[in-house]
């Protein structure tokens, strides 16, 4: 079987799990010389309309520079990619607009309630989504089952 991988999804939250997920993406993008694409969903907010003291910029743009800051240290090529919406759903559509063949995601690896009422994007990423997905937890952040 011919494994060809070209665009290469990462999904970033600026997280440490994220910026793990991030370090896997690019290696795989360099051991296949694949393209990646980083994205952020910012869901959207009340006080994303709120007026900004003179001389600060907007969390959107506070993004942005960290989105891109990122694509400069990855060593394949890498664009950026900046949506409003939920998470998982937006993930799941970029993958498929760009024709991604693979996406790589991490995971915090909640468990028991935590998970149960806060969900997980890397879970709902993998059910639905048309392409593989990597899914790579920070090994800081092994939980005990039943958190």
């Amino acid at each position: 079987m011919n494994i060809n991988i070209q665009k290469i999804l990462c999904p970033v939250d600026f997280s440490e799990p994220g910026r793990y997920a991030f370090d896997y993406a690019c290696a795989v993008a360099r051991r296949h010389s694949a393209s990646l694409e980083l994205l952020h969903v910012a869901q959207p907010s009340a006080y994303a309309e709120d007026e900004l003291p003179p001389g600060e910029i907007s969390y959107e743009e506070s993004y942005r520079l960290q989105l891109q800051q990122l694509a400069d240290e990855a060593d394949c090529p890498a664009e950026v990619s900046m949506i409003a919406g939920i998470p998982y759903i937006e993930i799941i559509n970029r993958a498929e607009h760009i024709r991604a063949d693979m996406i790589v995601i991490g995971t915090h690896g909640r468990t028991g309630i935590k998970h149960f009422m806060i969900g997980s994007v890397a879970e709902r990423v993998v059910r639905a989504a048309g392409c593989p997905v990597l899914t790579v937890r920070h090994p800081d952040f092994n939980v005990k089952q039943g958190e």
